[in-house]
């Protein structure tokens, strides 16, 4: 079930947590992690 999730979830940049922020507790994706997931949805918007 785990790895069903990851999948699932790899187009979600939140998922992926590159650092949190301290005060808040809010996860920030790499660049890398955005860029997948931009790519990804205008990918579906064609």
């Amino acid at each position: 079930m785990t790895e069903k999730l990851k999948k699932a979830f790899r187009t979600f940049p939140l998922a992926n947590e590159e650092t949190v922020e301290e005060d808040s507790k809010v996860t920030i994706p790499s660049q890398d992690d955005v860029e997948t997931a931009k790519e990804w949805v205008d990918a579906k918007e064609m």
